[in-house]
């Protein structure tokens, strides 16, 4: 008996303090939590694009994208002939690239070019037409002085025209995630972004 009598004493002391805390908790106002400042979002645009045949230097990387051509045919390397799928084109990006500085550097992947057409950027494809160097057999590195030069392949619409084409190279990512009609570059945001018109 003197052992419930205990227990029943400490769990009624128990009970009171909680009544006590909450009390006191009930009579103290809740501090009041300031509203976050808001920060204006910067709107990113596109650079003003460059013409065929300038060049843009990106850490020590001077890249040029020389011209750009279509074709309806090609035949590759090993002989055989190409043609784009119905109502299609090839689009070739000749680039001249040259290491600046005093170290080898990483050749950026075919897949840091793109073309804006239509609201659609589009990605380079297998390539190799013959007696043209496909961008992608130049190797990983560019050393101190080197200068390279390859073309990339595309494939349009046959309707496509250079006029309505932008050419973009984008160092540090593989997607633009803009379309022709709009300067916004969501994925692209905070990352250098270089741009060309595809007409003189």
């Amino acid at each position: 008996m003197k052992k419930i009598s205990v227990i029943f004493a400490i769990g009624l002391l128990i009970l009171i303090a909680c009544l006590a805390v909450a009390t006191q908790a009930a009579k103290t106002p809740p501090l009041a939590t300031p509203f976050p400042s808001l920060t204006p979002t910067n709107v990113q645009v596109f650079p003003t694009p460059s013409s065929p045949g300038s060049s843009v230097t990106w850490d020590h990387l001077q890249v040029t994208m020389e011209q750009l051509e279509f074709t309806e045919e090609y035949v590759t390397d090993f002989g055989s002939t190409r043609v784009p799928p119905t109502g299609g084109k090839f689009l070739w990006a000749h680039l001249r690239l040259k290491n600046t500085g005093q170290t080898e550097m990483n050749l950026p992947l075919a897949e840091n070019f793109s073309v804006l057409y239509a609201a659609t950027e589009l990605k380079p494809t297998y390539g190799h037409r013959a007696g043209y160097t496909d961008y992608t057999t130049l190797g990983p590195v560019i050393f101190p002085g080197q200068e390279l030069d390859g073309w990339l392949r595309f494939d349009l619409p046959a309707t496509a025209e250079l006029s309505e084409l932008l050419f973009v190279f984008l160092p540090e990512s593989s997607q633009i995630g803009a379309s022709y009609d709009s300067p916004y570059y969501p994925y692209a945001l905070d990352k250098p972004t270089y741009v060309w018109y595809c007409v003189p």
